[in-house]
This record gives structure tokens, sequence and C-alpha cells, in this order.
């Protein structure tokens, strides 16, 4: 069984790797829209964590209900600046 890989907050580059990794393990897994979400947010480690539960608390997010593409959008705003 292949594992979905980990995110801990790094520089734009790893980010930007991360997702590219996830969208890989989520071609294998048929998983749908929400479970790919709460995947990827269960995968956050460190600064990316704290990060994710400020916007979860914040933007009153939840996780129960977030599609992958409103997480995307999150992850994108906080460690993607293209």
């Amino acid at each position: 069984m292949i594992k979905p890989p980990n995110y801990n907050g790094e520089a734009e580059e790893v980010a930007d790797a991360w997702l590219i990794n996830m969208n890989k393990y989520f071609q294998i897994y048929e998983y749908n829209e929400n479970l790919r979400a709460r995947l990827a947010i269960y995968q956050l480690q460190g600064k990316a964590t704290l990060w994710c539960e400020e916007i979860k608390t914040f933007k009153e997010i939840n996780e129960q209900g977030i599609t992958r593409e409103q997480f995307r959008r999150h992850f994108k705003d906080r460690y993607l600046t293209k």
C-alpha cells in the first residue's frame, strides 16, 4: 500500500511538490472529494497543522463537509504565492 506524503509548512517549492504528489496518490485511490480533503488535512504536520486548525476556526470550516477544492484554495492562498 502506498502512503500519502506529509507536509509540514516548508518552502513554496515543497508545498507545490506536496500538492502534485497528493494528486498522484489520489489517481491511485479513488476517494470522494470530502475524503480527499480530510486525508490531505490529516497529512499536515507541524506548522501546517497549526495553520489548518487556525483556518478552520476563523473561516468556520467544518472538516466533515470541506471539499478538496476548498482545501486546495486555502492551501494555495497560504503556501503558494504564484
